[in-house]
């Protein structure tokens, strides 16, 4: 398959580079960090790795990727859509800016893709759209509020979408994580909190399949969504508990 990975340098996205690519695949790795990008490429050592500075929240950056892949033939089976930024933009006081950088990171560039290349998915009559999201899209956070919301946001369009396109047999996934020990994660790492190379190879499992929903690790997501009944605030002093 010839896969795109937004936020490709690091944490989840960079596992799943190398996930993906020592399966056979060819993969085009997206980030803002051009030296990152370029030290993955020596990594991994492959022919099957492509790479291009992008910064998802510029849409004429977007537009440009495609423009490269058209060139070099790079036909697309498989996005996934990984970038996210998670900043403290509610402390000291709310900050309104970066606000709306988190959702023109996590929501606005994730959907650009979508609009860029559903057209050509639909030609092909076939296609898949990955979107990484969280547990945090059915929770607040204190950490801050434009990342969950960002999340809730992609994730109920890609339900929408799943709806609306099923039958053109292009297909949403959402695949929402528990804890991942990722430079994003500020807890303790324990039996609840995964790996960057276990979640990259569930969602290598994703792509062969069709359901629009997942959940990942299991038990972690499950008893989250058994902890749904719970009030924000205890739900919260209960975590912080367990983690610090």
């Amino acid at each position: 398959m010839n896969i795109l990975i937004t936020g490709a340098s690091s944490g989840i996205g960079k596992s799943l580079a190398f996930h993906l690519v020592k399966s056979g695949h060819k993969v085009w790795g997206l980030a803002r960090r051009g030296e990152l990008l370029a030290k993955l490429k020596d990594e991994l050592n492959s022919e099957n790795f492509f790479y291009s500075v992008c910064d998802v929240s510029v849409h004429d950056n977007v537009l440009k990727i495609a423009e490269e892949m058209k060139e070099k033939k790079f036909t697309l089976d498989v996005i996934i859509l990984n970038a996210a930024i998670f900043p403290n933009d509610i402390s000291p006081q709310y900050n309104h800016q970066l606000f709306e950088k988190t959702f023109a990171i996590n929501f606005h560039g994730a959907m650009a893709f979508v609009g860029v290349f559903l057209g050509a998915f639909f030609r092909r009559g076939c296609g898949h759209f990955i979107a990484i999201c969280s547990t945090t899209a059915f929770r607040p956070s204190d950490r801050g509020v434009g990342y969950p919301a960002s999340k809730t946001a992609l994730a109920m369009t890609f339900r929408g979408m799943n709806l609306a396109y099923h039958d053109k047999n292009v297909i949403f996934s959402t695949v929402y994580l528990g804890p991942v020990s990722t430079a994003m994660w500020e807890g303790k790492n324990s039996f609840l909190v995964s790996s960057a190379d276990k979640v990259a190879a569930f969602i290598a499992k994703v792509m062969r399949t069709r359901k629009p929903t997942y959940y990942f690790p299991f038990f972690s997501t499950s008893l989250f969504r058994l902890s749904l009944f719970l009030p924000d605030r205890l739900y919260l002093k209960m975590t912080k508990t367990l983690l610090k």
